[in-house]
C-alpha cells in the first residue's frame, strides 16, 4: 500500500525544520580563546558492530571540566578537592548525562546493549577552565572492517541507493528506532574525537553518532557555535528516523531558534523505499521550506558499470516549496519521466501541505480518447467545505461534444455517510463515430446513497438512482428493404438505455441500500430497520428505472451500415413497491428443545400499465388486451420451528415445522371502460393457509487410510404439506426464478419468496463424499435429486399460444422426479482447482451446467468457464414442448509472465449459440516495483457498443499503473 508519494518531500523539508542537529541536541561547552578540549574514544553506547578493544592511548593532558549547573553524578575515581569536578571515565559504565535545553542537565540510563559499553563521559552545558589536574587515561577504540570484493562494493552502491542501510552484508533496512528513554528534550553524542579548537565553538569528529528526538544522527563531523547557535554536520550525514525511514545529505546546518537551515545534497528513503533527492534544502522561515533540484521516485535504483540507472518513472521539479502558513505544497517546472524520457510538463503544480487535515485544490486531471468523443480531458477539483464535507467538481471536455459536468458530494454526520454523485450535460444523441442525431437535450444522470444509525438497535438508509437520457425531436427510423427503405419519426421521451456506457460513466449500478439488482435495474429506495438479537424489523419503499434493452431502431436509411439507437424501457412500466414490511422474531430460550421464529410480511405493489403475462400463474384467465394494472396487496404470518439432535449411534436427526397464512388483495385487475361480464371481479380477495411437517436425516461416515482421510454421508429430507392449489387470479411477483440445484436440492420450500408456495408429499435424497488426502488434494462430490408424490402444478410456468395453452416446468420441480443435481469439486492443493455443476435428465441430457478450472502460481494465472443452459421452452404444434438453449457461453481469463517484467493478458467471452464473441480483450505487461504498463486491444460485440448489428466495436488503448500517483488500498492505481 503507498500513499505517501507527495508527503516525502514535506518528510524531508520537516527534518530540516526539525533541525537535524541542532543546538539544542548538542553538548555546548564555553572554551576560552586557548582551551583545547580533546576526548578521543569517547562512547556514550556501545556499537554491536565493532570489535572494541580496551588499548589504552596517552593523550594530552585535558583541562577539567567544571559544572555551572546542578551537580554530576559522583565520579568512579575522585578528583582533587580544590579541582572542579572532572569528566568521568571509566570501563563497563553505562551510565550517560543526557543534555537539556533546561538549565539544569538531566541523566538518564540508556538501555544496555549486549556488547561492553566504551568510554562514558558527560558532557551538560558546561564552563572550561584551566587547571593542572591530571586526566584519567582513556581508551582507543579499535575498529577492524573487512574489505570488500568489487561485486560487494557495487551492489553496495546499488543497494545504498535503494536506501538498505548495511547492503554489502545484504541486511535490511534500518528498522523503527526502540525508545532511547531520553524524551523529548533528552539527546546524547558519541565521536571518536570532541574538540573545541576555539571559544564557544565545539567539534565531534569521527563516526559521530547523536540520539535526539528518537532519531538516530551519524555524520563524519559535527560543529556547534553557541555564539550564533548554528549547528553544521558535514560528511555522510545520515538520519534515521522514529519510523524506519533515512535521510542522507553531504552537509546540513541549522540554528538554535530552528527558524533556518539548510542542507546540500539531499536523500530521503521513506519506510516504502520511496525515493526523493534535492541538490539544496532550505528553511526559509518558521513558515516556508524549500528544496531546489528536486527528484522523486518510488522506483528501485539500479547501477550498472558503476553507473546508476535512469528508474521506471520519475518526478523532477526545480523547487519544491512548503508554505505552512498556507497549507501547500508548489511544484516549479514538474515533469515526469520515464526512463529518463520527459512525457508530461507542468509549470506549476501544488497540492495540500500534508500538516493540513483538508484543503481544497485540483486533483489529478484525467486525459482519454476515443472513436465517441474524441479526445477527452476531465479535470476535477476539490472543495473542503468543511472538516466533515467536501465536494468534487469534475468537467469533462471533449473534442467532438459538448462539456459534461460531474458532481460528486461527500458528508458525513455523526450518526453516518452521505455519498451522492452527478452528472448533467446538453447534448444530442451520438453513435460510436462521435455522429450526432436529433435535437440537443439535457442529459444526466443522479446516483445518491446514505446509511445511518439512529441507536444501538435503529438504522435507516436510502438510495436515489436515475438517468435523464431520452429520444429528442428529430430522430428518424429507418425500416424496410434495404432497396428502398422508409421512415418515421421516433416518439421522443422515450429512455435510451446506454448511457453509461456512450459516457463512460464506472460504477453506474452501484450496490448500495439494502436492495440492489443485477439486471441493469437502477433502484430508488429508503429502509428503515431495526435489529437486535432476538428480533428484526423492516420497513421498505423503493421504484425501479429499467435500463435494459426494450426495443431499437436503425437511424440511417443506409440499413446496411446505419447506427442503432437502443431504448429502454418507459419508467411507467416499472411498478412502485409502497410498502414492503418484514418482522421476525426469535425467543431467546428453546422450545421443545428447539428453535422458534414468528414471522410477518406485508407488501403493497402499485403498477400504472398492464404488467407481463409471465407474472400471471394462469394467463388465460383474462384476455390480455382487457387486463388493468394490477396492483396486488399481500399479508401474511408464520412460524417456523426446527431442532437439530445427534442419536448415540452419530445419526444427524432434524425434526422441524412451519405455518403460514396469507391473504391477498387485487383490484384493477381489468382496465378502465372495460365492462365486466358475468362472473368476473375487478377486485379480488385471496386467503390461504400452508403448512409442513418434516425430517432432516444424516449419517455422515468417516474412515481413515494410510494418507487419506474419507468421509461420506447419506442425506434424506422427507416434507409432508397439503396439496398446493392454483390460485388463478394470483400475480407472481417474487418468485419468478428458482430451480433444483445444490443449494435449493434439501430445503422444504424451494420457492425464494411468498408468492409461490410447496405442497405436497416429498422426498429428497442425496450423497455426499469427501476424501482429502495428506499431500492436500482434495475432492468432493454431491449426487441427488427431488421426488414427489403428485406433480406440483404451482411450479409449472403456463403459457398461452393462439388457441392451445402449454405446461412447462423449468425449474425441473414441478414433476415428481427432477433431474439429478450432480456437483463436484477438486483442488489439488497446489494451485490447481477443478469443478462441475450439472442439471442432469433421466436422459442423460444435460438441461443446464458449468464447469470450470483455474489456476494459480507465481507467473500464471488462469480462468476458465463453461456455462449451457439448455431449459428454454419450445412449443410443438401436437401440444407437446421441446426445449431449445437458452445460452451457450465459455469464458477466458489468462495471464503469464515470462520473465519477471514481461508478459501478457487475455480475457475472452465467446457466445456458442450465436458463434460470435462478446468481450474480449488481450494485452502485452511490462511492469515492475513501481509501474505497469499495458497496451491493450478490446473488442465488443455487445448490442450497447454495437455501431452496426453484427459488427464488433474495436479499440487500442494504454493503461498506465504508477505506483504512490493516487491514493489507494491497492500497490496500483489504474490511470486510464
Amino acid at each position: 500500500m503507498r500513499k505517501a508519494s507527495l508527503k516525502l518531500s514535506v518528510g524531508v523539508l520537516t527534518l530540516v525544520a526539525a533541525g537535524v542537529v541542532s543546538g539544542q541536541a548538542a553538548a555546548r561547552p564555553d572554551a576560552e580563546a586557548d582551551g583545547d578540549l580533546r576526548l578521543k574514544g569517547v562512547r556514550f553506547f556501545a556499537d554491536e558492530t565493532e570489535l572494541t578493544a580496551p588499548a589504552v592511548e596517552a593523550v594530552a593532558t585535558p583541562a577539567p571540566v567544571v559544572a555551572t549547573s546542578s551537580p554530576l553524578p559522583a565520579p568512579r575515581s575522585e578528583p582533587s578537592k580544590d579541582a572542579a569536578p572532572a569528566v568521568s571515565v571509566a570501563h563497563g559504565t553505562t551510565e550517560t548525562v543526557a543534555v537539556s535545553p533546561s538549565e539544569a542537565p538531566k541523566v538518564t540510563r540508556p538501555r544496555r546493549s549486549s556488547a561492553p559499553a566504551a568510554e562514558s563521559a558527560a558532557l551538560p552545558a558546561v564552563t572550561l577552565a584551566q587547571t593542572d589536574t591530571p586526566a584519567q587515561p582513556q581508551p582507543s577504540p579499535m575498529v577492524m572492517n573487512a574489505r570488500l570484493s568489487d561485486e560487494q562494493l557495487l551492489k553496495a552502491e546499488r543497494d545504498r541507493l535503494n536506501g538498505k542501510d548495511n547492503p554489502a552484508d545484504s541486511k535490511p533496512a534500518d528498522p523503527p528506532l526502540p525508545d532511547d528513554g531520553l524524551g523529548e528534550d533528552g539527546a546524547f553524542i558519541t565521536a571518536d574525537e570532541v574538540t573545541s579548537p576555539e571559544e564557544n565553538i565545539m567539534v565531534a569528529r569521527g563516526k559521530v553518532e547523536m540520539r535526539w528526538e528518537g532519531r538516530l544522527i551519524r555524520a563524519d563531523e559535527v560543529r556547534y557555535d553557541q555564539t550564533t547557535g548554528k549547528t553544521v554536520a558535514t560528511g555522510n550525514v545520515q538520519t534515521i528516523n522514529p519510523d524506519g525511514s533515512v535521510q542522507y545529505a553531504d552537509r546540513l546546518e541549522v540554528d538554535n531558534e530552528h527558524s533556518s537551515g539548510t542542507g546540500d545534497r539531499i536523500a530521503y528513503i521513506d519506510t516504502e523505499q520511496s525515493k526523493l533527492f534535492a541538490n539544496k534544502v532550505e528553511r526559509l522561515d518558521e513558515q516556508t521550506n524549500r528544496l531546489s533540484e528536486a527528484i522523486f521516485t518510488p522506483c528501485e535504483l539500479c547501477v550498472k558499470d558503476n553507473v546508476t540507472q535512469e528508474p521506471t518513472w520519475h518526478i523532477q521539479a526545480s523547487s519544491i516549496t512548503q508554505d505552512k502558513k498556507h497549507r501547500v505544497v508548489i511544484y516549479r517546472n514538474a515533469v515526469i519521466k520515464a526512463k529518463g524520457v520527459p512525457v508530461f510538463y507542468m509549470p506549476v503544480l501544488w497540492h495540500a501541505d500534508v500538516t493540513a487535515k483538508r484543503s481544497s485544490g485540483f486533483l489529478m486531471p484525467k486525459p482519454g480518447f476515443s472513436g465517441r468523443r474524441g479526445a477527452t480531458l476531465e479535470l476535477p477539483y476539490l472543495w473542503a467545505v468543511s472538516p466533515y464535507t467536501d465536494i468534487i467538481i469534475s468537467p469533462e471536455f471533449s473534442s467532438k461534444l459538448n462539456p459534461l459536468l460531474y458532481l460528486e458530494l461527500n458528508r458525513r454526520f455523526y450518526s453516518g455517510d452521505l455519498h451522492s454523485r452527478f452528472g448533467v450535460t446538453n447534448e444530442r444523441f451520438f453513435d460510436n463515430k462521435g455522429r450526432k442525431w436529433g435535437d440537443s437535450a439535457t442529459r444526466g444522470f443522479m446516483l445518491v446513497d446514505g446509511k445511518f444509525d439512529i441507536n444501538e438497535d435503529w438504522r435507516w438508509n436510502f438510495t436515489a438512482q436515475r438517468v435523464w437520457d431520452k429520444t429528442s425531436n428529430g430522430l428518424l427510423s429507418w425500416s424496410g428493404p434495404d432497396t428502398a427503405p422508409t421512415s418515421q419519426p421516433i416518439a421522443v421521451n422515450q429512455p435510451i438505455s446506454n448511457f453509461y456506457e456512450r459516457y463512460k460513466v464506472d460504477e453506474g449500478f452501484p450496490y448500495a441500500g439494502d436492495f440492489s439488482s443485477n439486471s441493469r435495474r437502477l433502484i430508488s429506495q429508503i429502509n428503515l430497520v431495526r435489529q437486535t438479537d432476538t428480533a428484526f424489523f423492516s420497513v421498505s419503499l423503493f421504484s425501479f428505472q429499467s435500463l435494459a434493452i426494450a426495443g431499437q431502431h436503425r437511424l440511417s436509411s443506409d440499413l446496411a451500415s446505419s447506427p442503432v439507437l437502443y431504448l429502454a424501457e418507459r419508467d411507467r412500466t416499472q411498478p412502485a413497491v409502497a410498502p414492503m414490511i418484514d418482522a421476525y422474531w426469535s425467543p431467546d430460550k428453546e422450545i421443545l428443545g428447539g428453535r422458534l421464529t414468528l414471522s410477518a410480511n406485508a407488501v403493497s405493489i402499485i403498477r400504472k400499465t398492464t404488467p407481463s403475462t409471465d407474472i400471471f400463474l394462469a394467463p388465460d384467465i383474462a384476455d390480455p388486451n382487457n387486463r388493468g394494472s394490477v396492483d396486488t396487496a399481500r399479508a401474511n404470518i408464520g412460524l417456523s420451528w426446527r431442532r437439530g439432535m445427534v442419536t448415540p449411534g452419530g445419526i444427524k436427526v432434524a425434526p422441524f415445522l412451519d405455518a403460514r397464512h396469507d391473504e391477498y388483495y387485487l383490484r384493477d385487475y381489468y382496465k378502465t371502460g372495460y365492462a365486466l361480464q358475468p362472473g368476473e371481479e375487478d377486485t379480488r380477495r385471496v386467503s390461504r393457509s400452508l403448512g409442513t411437517v418434516g425430517l432432516d436425516v444424516s449419517y455422515p461416515l468417516l474412515r481413515k487410510f494410510n494418507g487419506l482421510t474419507v468421509i461420506v454421508e447419506p442425506i434424506a429430507q422427507l416434507a409432508l404439506s397439503p396439496d398446493s392449489q392454483v390460485e388463478p387470479f394470483l400475480t407472481n411477483e417474487d418468485s419468478n426464478a428458482f430451480e433444483v440445484d445444490a443449494t435449493t436440492l434439501f430445503k422444504a420450500n424451494r420457492s425464494p419468496g411468498f408468492d409461490l408456495y410447496e405442497g405436497g408429499k416429498r422426498l429428497n435424497v442425496g450423497l455426499k463424499t469427501q476424501f482429502s488426502y495428506d499431500s492436500g488434494l482434495r475432492i468432493s462430490t454431491l449426487l441427488g435429486r427431488a421426488l414427489r408424490q403428485n406433480p406440483e402444478e404451482n411450479f409449472y410456468r403456463t403459457y398461452k399460444v393462439g388457441n392451445r395453452t402449454y405446461k412447462y416446468d423449468a425449474s425441473s420441480l414441478a414433476n415428481t422426479k427432477s433431474d439429478w443435481v450432480v456437483q463436484a469439486e477438486v483442488d489439488t492443493g497446489k494451485g490447481l482447482r477443478l469443478y462441475t455443476r450439472q442439471r442432469i435428465g433421466d436422459d442423460g441430457t444435460i438441461r443446464r451446467g458449468e464447469s470450470g478450472a483455474s489456476y494459480m502460481s507465481s507467473r500464471t494465472q488462469l480462468t476458465v468457464r463453461h456455462q449451457y443452459d439448455k431449459t428454454g421452452p419450445v412449443f410443438l404444434d401436437d401440444g407437446r414442448i421441446g426445449t431449445t438453449e437458452k445460452y451457450h457461453d465459455l469464458q477466458l481469463f489468462g495471464q503469464h509472465f515470462f520473465t519477471t517484467n514481461w508478459g501478457v493478458s487475455a480475457q475472452v467471452s465467446r457466445d456458442l449459440m450465436r458463434e460470435r464473441w462478446l468481450r474480449s480483450e488481450a494485452s502485452v505487461i511490462y511492469k515492475d516495483d513501481c509501474a505497469r504498463f499495458e497496451l491493450v486491444y478490446q473488442r465488443d460485440e455487445t448490442a450497447l457498443l454495437q455501431e452496426i448489428p453484427g459488427k464488433a466495436s474495436e479499440s487500442i488503448s494504454v493503461r498506465i499503473s504508477l505506483a504512490t500517483l493516487a491514493p489507494s488500498d491497492d500497490d496500483f492505481v489504474n490511470v486510464r
